[in-house]
């Protein structure tokens, strides 16, 4: 029960910062979505699984710590905003790695902006440095942003934002998880056009 109380207090906070920025509503949720999605498709399961769908829900709890000027801003952040902006996945993982049911979903959390080329932050890790949970979360993170309409820019078409994913991948993105998207969005795809979903299959919210 107590674990159970402290599961929710976490949500609680988790959904205040998703009301503070009324564009990115649901955005934890459909990370969450995507991220399991992709985990299982790469055959994770079990304990990794679970950090994993916490990390996706979590993953921008840090921003408690962003002000509002800042997180709701509608233009560009200046270098000074965009510094104060990267310390959310830091202040994220230090939030949650207060609750032990949530311990194995810190590294995840803390990484999630970490690039395969090693130029994302906070620790400026590489290639399988990456923790392979924080790759799948990141990916997620990026593909809902760019598909949702935000104060600084429209959200692309999925066109678009496929055509992203398959130029960064390598750089950005970890070769095997961008791969791993593609297969479950084939699957979304064909299930858009009436074709029957395979057991289990897991929609993916695309746009555009």
């Amino acid at each position: 029960m107590l674990e159970q109380d402290a599961l929710e207090a976490v949500e609680t906070l988790n959904a205040t910062v998703d009301a503070r920025d009324p564009y990115t509503a649901g955005h934890s949720h459909r990370v969450q979505e995507i991220a399991v999605a992709v985990a299982r498709e790469l055959g994770i399961a079990g304990k990794d699984l679970d950090a994993i769908a916490h990390a996706g829900l979590f993953h921008d709890i840090g921003k408690l710590g962003v002000p509002d000027a800042i997180l709701t801003k509608p233009a560009k952040l200046t270098e000074q905003e965009y510094a104060l902006m990267k310390h959310h996945p830091a202040d994220g993982a230090n939030i949650v790695a207060k609750f032990g049911r949530l311990r194995a979903a810190v590294p995840l959390i803390r990484h999630h902006h970490e690039r395969w080329d090693g130029k994302g932050y906070p620790d400026s890790l590489a290639g399988k440095q990456i923790p392979l949970g924080a790759a799948i979360v990141g990916l997620a993170d990026a593909w809902d942003a760019m598909t949702t309409d935000r104060p600084y820019h429209r959200a692309l078409h999925r066109e678009e934002a496929e055509a992203e994913l398959r130029v960064h991948r390598g750089t950005q993105f970890a070769p095997a998880v961008v791969d791993a998207f593609f297969r479950v969005l084939e699957r979304s795809k064909a299930a858009e056009s009436g074709a029957r979903p395979t057991p289990g299959q897991v929609r993916v919210a695309t746009s555009g």
